[in-house]
């Protein structure tokens, strides 16, 4: 096992300790209002954005929580090896194709709000099309061998 293997699962072990368990996941799912679900996320890794006193909706403190699985899965990814960034990204492919699918509703004129998944996913095929411009999808690579 190289060093970067030993970086990935020292960062994968680290992150893995800001994880709700399973008795925290019954207590917030188990919460009375949507408001004691937030003051008990509050109280962890997953209270950016929550707001539990300003009347947030289901879907705002889904969105935060998502942004934070996803801000945990960059940072993971950041501690891998090449083929580490590739399993993880394998992960975020989720968040990708949503991405992709509000993009393209997008280009129809569907103005739907944005879904609990809107943070900017793992650098990938995303990043390129939208540096191109929100007409221009991506160009579809040619196959590296010759097909018969």
């Amino acid at each position: 096992m190289g060093a970067g293997w030993v970086a990935g699962v020292t960062r994968a072990r680290a992150l893995r300790t800001r994880c709700l368990g399973p008795e925290d996941v019954k207590e917030v799912a188990g919460a009375r209002t949507l408001d004691d679900a937030l003051r008990r996320l509050a109280a962890t890794p997953y209270r950016g954005g929550l707001a539990p006193s300003a009347g947030s909706s289901p879907a705002e403190a889904q969105r935060a929580a998502t942004a934070t699985l996803l801000w945990h899965l960059r940072i993971l990814a950041g501690w891998q090896p090449p083929a580490g960034t590739e399993a993880v990204r394998a992960l975020a492919a989720g968040f990708e194709i949503r991405n992709t699918e509000r993009h393209l509703s997008t280009l129809v004129g569907d103005a739907s709000p944005p879904g609990p998944d809107r943070p900017r996913p793992l650098p990938t095929v995303w990043a390129r099309w939208r540096s191109r411009g929100r007409g221009s999808p991506p160009p579809v690579p040619r196959p590296s061998c010759a097909t018969r």
